[in-house]
């Protein structure tokens, strides 16, 4: 007689339901004509698409400057995002420039994956 299989169940851990990660973006026009794009939350799969939607079209209208104080997790996704960008700005002929105030853990996975040295930073944003 062939075993059954039952379906797989998951635990919930702790009385809470799932909350999905935060993620927020506030884009400004700044005092020196560049547009700011400050980014909250977390930066990953789920996110780097608005993100690079919300960075493409202020290039259209000019420099742009990433904000990235409020973030609080990145991954490969956002790296890559941040990347694009960085590509996108040199094909218009647009600067881009990143406050240089960020979370250590989004430090830390910008040096491990050599990104930090490539991105043109600005301080104090």
């Amino acid at each position: 007689m062939a075993r059954r299989r039952s379906p797989l169940a998951f635990a919930a851990v702790g009385p809470e339901r799932f909350h999905p990660p935060s993620f927020s973006l506030d884009v400004r026009d700044g005092r020196d004509g560049a547009t700011t794009v400050a980014v909250a939350g977390e930066l990953d799969l789920a996110t780097a698409g608005k993100f690079s939607a919300a960075v493409r079209t202020a290039l259209e209208r000019g420099e742009v400057v990433i904000d990235l104080r409020a973030l609080e997790f990145m991954d490969s996704s956002g790296v890559r995002a941040l990347n694009a960008a960085m590509r996108e700005a040199a094909e218009k002929g647009r600067e881009l420039r990143v406050c240089d105030e960020m979370q250590p853990n989004v430090v830390q996975m910008l040096k491990l994956t050599g990104m930090l040295g490539l991105l043109p930073l600005e301080r104090g944003g």
